[in-house]
This record gives C-alpha cells, structure tokens and sequence, in this order.
C-alpha cells in the first residue's frame, strides 16, 4: 500500500510538471513592435591596440532613425609591442567608448 501511494505521488508530480511546462504564447502577437539592434564598439587595429568609435557613425546612425540605447566604458590594456631597449613593452590603459543601439524592425507584409 506505501508503495502505491508513493508511485501515485510521483506520477502526480510528473504530471504537473509536465502540464506546468506547456508553452503559452510563445510568439508576440502582431500588435506588439519588434525590435533590430546594431553596436559600435572599439575595434583592434593591430595586436594590443584599439580605436575609438568614430562620432559621425554614432551621429549617422541616429540619422537613420536608430536610438541611443547605452553607452558603455571598455577600460583596455594596450600592450605597445615595439622592439625596445628596456626589455618590457610599454603598457598603456584606455578607456573606450561603446555605443549599443535599437529601432523598430519594419513590418513585413
């Protein structure tokens, strides 16, 4: 008798495990936007040594109607591997800007 009501336990478990995992409206409806995002972020231009995003690409995205979603600092160690008479490469920290955009995706019809 223990045993049958510890199978029956389980299997109730089990089962509103399973009924509570059903899906439920996975896809937005057609009502709700959906959204395309874009970043600019530092890119290396050699081994150890970056580039700050140039403004005009930032400026011409919100020209194209992309919004200014955050901006975040990048803080990076720039290793300058040049042959130097010391030994050790000089060692540089930089801060960098990154830029993370969003707009709405044009309905297709």
């Amino acid at each position: 008798m223990k045993l049958a009501r510890w199978i029956f336990a389980f299997l109730s478990l089990a089962a509103v495990m399973v009924w509570a995992q059903r899906e439920r409206g996975v896809a937005p409806s057609r009502d709700t936007p959906t959204w395309e995002y874009r970043h600019l972020e530092p890119q290396e231009v050699s081994p150890g040594a970056y580039e700050q995003v140039d403004w005009t690409l930032v400026t011409s995205l919100g020209a194209q109607g992309w919004e200014l979603v955050s901006v975040t600092p990048w803080v990076m160690r720039n290793d300058i591997h040049q042959p130097r008479k010391e030994g050790e490469p000089k060692l540089v920290t930089q801060n960098y800007m990154a830029f993370y955009f969003k707009r709405q995706r044009p309905e297709q019809r």
